[in-house]
Formats: C-alpha cells, structure tokens, sequence
C-alpha cells in the first residue's frame, strides 16, 4: 500500500516525513511524540500523517 502525498508530508513543517508506514515496520512506530508536539498539528491533518523525526525532535 503506497501513502498518499499527504500522507507523506509532516502536516507541521511540509516536508517529507520519511514514514513507510504500511510498508514493513517505520522508525515512526518506536518514537515518542510529545502532547505539545501533537498539539501543533492542525486539526484537517491529525491522525492523518506522521510527523517528521525534524520536528519531533525540533520540538519535543
């Protein structure tokens, strides 16, 4: 199952997240991601993206 262009961008920054979500196992089912962090997803995009590991660790 390949993500939609959407789906691969970080809904925070825009950029590539790098998720393979559905692919085999992604670096993004292991990381912790702050409330503050989800917090700043904006509401049309939450649940519906990963964000990028740049952001999470930018602001967590």
């Amino acid at each position: 199952m390949s993500l939609s262009k959407i789906e691969k961008n970080c809904p925070i920054c825009g950029k590539d997240n790098n998720c393979k979500h559905g692919q085999g196992s992604c670096w993004c089912e292991n990381v912790k991601v702050s409330k503050r962090v989800l917090d700043m997803v904006p509401e049309d995009k939450k649940g519906k993206a990963c964000i990028c590991r740049d952001c999470i660790e930018k602001y967590n």
